[in-house]
């Protein structure tokens, strides 16, 4: 998956990193920052629609002035800031409390009976997903079946976790303040309820079931495998979404690129691919009439097919 956004998210030979634009580039690794699964923003770059740029350093009047030293002017300024999360029908005390104090961005570390579901971001997965097993939780917790920790000892989970989401998207935008790694979130959240499936136990009854659930695509409904009652239900799930997802071709292919250490090496040549992307030189290369009539060869097929805009 980290090979597939790296190289082929844009359908550009000088893709780099699902982008290959240089001015766009950070040092965070694959999974420690928001994925945009939209790739036709890099078309309009590709296709001189738009001029990429960094971060703003200051504006005065219609003049931006950019990090990178550059001066642009212009007319009007988007900000994407997203939402900012109010609850102005609770206690000042309690409404002011940011979510990422929370223990597990899910209980009110003062008044555990206050849950918020529904407010982590995944840097990729489902948000739906994140919420049902967010709601389990909170349901266990509610009927007595799942006890939660002293007030202390959710205070201290609560400051673990958060110094531990932030150096792990330090180097990503912090404006989501609960922003979270799916399956690290998630599955933390399944043991902590009791319901992480036992896939041990499920392989010394059911082997092939128990294959069936170690590779069907992350769904909410794995947690009821330890049900022996649903058990079957969620395995015929689980089959009917992994439908067409994985066969025995497809492991052997992983395994034989895992003996040949395909992600080491293409971490190495991705890093001289960005080394020269960034290289003085390489702009009037990759502007040049013979490197844009090879991309634009390279990406035919896809803009015949996929594109929805096409060159001015």
């Amino acid at each position: 998956m980290a090979w597939v956004c790296k190289w082929t998210a844009s359908g550009s030979l000088l893709a780099y990193q699902g982008h290959g634009i240089p001015e766009w580039k950070n040092d965070a690794q694959f999974f420690h920052s928001i994925i945009n699964k939209n790739g036709h923003v890099l078309d309009r770059v590709d296709y001189k629609h738009c001029v990429p740029k960094g971060a703003i350093d200051s504006v005065n009047g219609k003049k931006v002035l950019f990090c990178d030293g550059t001066e642009e002017e212009v007319d009007v300024i988007i900000q994407c800031t997203g939402y900012k999360s109010e609850f102005p029908m609770l206690p000042s005390d309690i409404s002011s409390v940011p979510l990422s104090h929370n223990y597990k961005y899910l209980f009110n570390v003062d008044d555990p009976t206050l849950a918020f579901i529904g407010y982590v971001r995944p840097v990729l997965g489902s948000f739906i997903t994140l919420a049902e097993i967010q709601s389990l939780f909170t349901a266990k917790v509610f009927s007595g079946q799942c006890e939660l920790p002293s007030r202390d000892e959710r205070q201290k989970t609560a400051v673990q976790d958060k110094l531990f989401w932030d150096d792990y998207f330090k180097y990503s935008s912090r404006r989501l303040s609960t922003l979270v790694e799916a399956y690290t979130y998630g599955d933390d959240l399944l043991k902590i309820s009791g319901v992480f499936p036992d896939y041990w136990e499920l392989f010394k009854r059911n082997p092939r079931g128990a294959m069936t659930a170690l590779f069907a695509p992350y769904d909410g409904c794995s947690m009821r495998l330890n049900d022996q009652q649903r058990q079957e239900k969620v395995l015929q799930h689980l089959s009917k979404v992994s439908s067409g997802t994985f066969t025995p071709t497809h492991l052997l292919l992983i395994l034989f690129m895992r003996l040949i250490w395909f992600d080491f090496w293409l971490d190495i040549l991705g890093k001289i691919k960005y080394k020269i992307q960034c290289a003085w030189w390489w702009k009037k290369i990759r502007d040049s009439r013979g490197v844009r009539f090879l991309d634009w060869c390279w990406q035919t097929p896809k803009r015949w097919l996929f594109d929805t805009t096409t060159r001015a």
